[in-house]
């Protein structure tokens, strides 16, 4: 070889020296003779996609496909392994009503629950529903439509985090909105509630009903007698008339004295002498004794 054309190469090789770092981290052997790093891929139509008109513009949001999610800033907080609603979770909520209402198109909402995965999934399952329905139950009482929403938990079947460390439990431990229906025409995927427990949103009347059910009164059964093979309403005989004018009050007697009541025109035993209280077969006037004889 041409001793200046060896020189030449050594030359080059040493003012490209800094890209053996490069070789090395990108995988490449020195087998290879092209040196370049692979191109990025071209984005396909999905990722192109225009974001859709309901979503925040000022929130983050993934452009991969057709992403159904609603992003507010904040996070939607419950009592400690309840379904109760926290103070902070009012600003959320607020900014979740405001898209509703400014977003009639939107017909229907789900509301997805999720928890981290420190107690057994059917009760991580039945928790994350229940808040869910909880949030749905706040917008209800706010004004919307129990028919625009749908209240889902999925439990700790999808992760965000290693539920390892306690940050990724805390990141799993969410609330989600998620569009489903847009002017009564499905919206995402056909399968969005496979896995989940759905509960029903009631209104705020069927609500209140299960809260304060109506007192239901049972129609009086009358009483039956069976006469062979037929049976008839029992008819109590008629009770028997008393005329008041027969009746006389023994003397004493208040109404209900045990000596009941008497019949007119008989006289005492006692009557039948001369002065009242005297002896039988008459006596002395004035009720004195008669003297012996």
């Amino acid at each position: 070889m041409d001793p200046k054309k060896l020189s030449s190469m050594r030359a080059a090789a040493a003012t490209h020296t800094p890209l053996a770092p490069l070789v090395v981290a990108v995988g490449l052997t020195s087998a290879c003779s092209d040196h370049q790093l692979p191109p990025n891929p071209v984005p396909n139509a999905d990722l192109r996609r225009p974001v859709p008109s309901w979503f925040d513009p000022n929130a983050k949001w993934n452009p991969q496909g057709n992403d159904t999610r609603v992003y507010i800033e904040g996070k939607v907080v419950f009592a400690i392994d309840r379904a109760t609603l926290r103070p902070p979770s009012e600003a959320v909520l607020q900014a979740l009503l405001k898209f509703l209402n400014e977003r009639p198109d939107v017909t229907r909402l789900r509301v997805e629950g999720h928890t981290d995965s420190t107690a057994s999934n059917e009760y991580n399952q039945e928790l994350s529903a229940k808040r869910s329905l909880a949030v749905c139950d706040w917008l209800v009482d706010k004004g919307i439509d129990h028919i625009r929403l749908v209240a889902v938990g999925f439990g700790e079947e999808k992760p965000r985090a290693p539920n390892e460390l306690a940050a990724g439990r805390a990141e799993n431990r969410r609330t989600e909105f998620h569009v489903m229906e847009v002017n009564g025409r499905p919206f995402g995927p056909r399968d969005a509630l496979n896995g989940g427990l759905v509960l029903t949103v009631l209104s705020a009347e069927e609500r209140e009903r299960l809260r304060n059910p109506p007192k239901v009164e049972h129609p009086k059964v009358a009483p039956v007698v069976k006469e062979g093979d037929i049976i008839k309403p029992h008819i109590p005989p008629p009770k028997k008339a008393v005329d008041d004018d027969d009746v006389v009050q023994a003397p004493g007697a208040d109404g209900a004295g045990d000596a009941g009541p008497i019949q007119p025109n008989k006289k005492k035993e006692g009557d039948k002498g001369g002065g009242a209280g005297g002896p039988p077969g008459g006596g002395a006037p004035g009720g004195g004794a008669s003297p012996p004889k």
